[in-house]
């Protein structure tokens, strides 16, 4: 069963896509991270009985991390960063850290977005860079100290680090985030996606569509080859690829917001019936073995347990 706090999370979400739709109407930019190997080709193709096939290389070599922005009128200009991996990590996430991020940020996209954008993004730690962190148990007592004074909050100096932690966190201010700051200094607004939703982030799509591209021309191409043709899968993408991309996710969106009431109607019906049901049972005088359930408001006959792998989630 789907979390409360990301169903809470989503909702939140379609509600600021939709009132941006229908009310405010300011660009929607959604941009993402991805990577794509100098081997990555296409894994069958028509091939002459007559003729050698080709001999693909065992060796990956080093991927090439991509960042992209772009909304329904195609990528922001200039906006394409494409650099050689340099970790060793199977996760392509730890090429991509704050510093290269909001460098990114600042040089190739805010420069280049539409006025008072919404800038969409997934929740990646380095998204998330905290500017006003408060201390926590992991910090020396001095340190939660200080905190409280530069606050202008009592405590004694007698008092244990626990105590002082646990008045640091009825203080602490909401989470201030540096890429969230960086867009509002320049009129724009971050909308991050709920956990686990990539599917409301057309850009999945187009990474799809673009490491398609790549694949039908890497054909006995070199390493340094690999980021022209990425470009050029890049550069060939139009605004059209983009449009019927952010309608799909669009209509992803109402489907959600339908399912999601239908499913709160039911969820409700269901508790109502169950408690009606249950306090029935309890004024009840009679053994429950011997009770007569034919005139019950709520027939339960014909429930089965749920099993353990039942998915709760409606598919869409």
């Amino acid at each position: 069963m789907e979390r409360y706090d990301i169903i809470a999370w989503r909702a939140r979400y379609i509600e600021r896509m939709r009132k941006n739709r229908l009310i405010e109407k300011r660009p929607v930019v959604y941009l993402d991270e991805t990577y794509i190997h100098p081997t990555y080709h296409a894994k069958s193709c028509w091939q002459s009985a007559e003729e050698d096939g080709l001999l693909i290389s065992d060796s990956a070599g080093k991927r090439l991390i991509i960042a992209n922005a772009g909304s329904e009128n195609g990528f922001v200009p200039n906006a394409l960063l494409i650099f050689r991996s340099q970790s060793q990590s199977v996760d392509y996430h730890d090429d991509m850290n704050a510093t290269n991020f909001l460098k990114w940020m600042t040089e190739m996209v805010v420069p280049y977005l539409p006025e008072k954008s919404l800038v969409v993004m997934d929740n990646a730690p380095y998204h998330c860079t905290q500017i006003n962190r408060a201390p926590t148990m992991s910090n020396l007592k001095s340190e939660l100290q200080e905190w409280l004074k530069e606050k202008n909050i009592f405590f004694e100096e007698s008092w244990t680090k626990p105590v002082l932690y646990d008045i640091i966190k009825k203080n602490k201010e909401p989470p201030v985030y540096a890429i969230d700051e960086l867009l509002r200094q320049h009129n724009h607004e971050v909308v991050r996606l709920p956990p686990y939703h990539c599917d409301l982030n057309p850009i999945e799509k187009i990474w799809s569509l673009a490491k398609r591209r790549v694949a039908d021309k890497n054909v006995a191409q070199g390493p340094k080859q690999i980021i022209e043709l990425t470009k050029a899968a890049f550069a060939s993408i139009t605004a059209d690829d983009w449009r019927i991309q952010c309608d799909h996710v669009k209509n992803i969106e109402d489907q959600y917001f339908k399912n999601d009431r239908l499913i709160d109607v039911e969820m409700e019906r269901f508790v109502i019936c169950v408690q009606s049901h249950s306090d029935s049972e309890a004024e009840s005088d009679h053994d429950s073995e011997f009770m007569d359930t034919s005139d019950s408001d709520c027939d339960m006959s014909g429930i089965k347990p749920i099993a353990e792998d039942h998915n709760y989630c409606i598919k869409i």
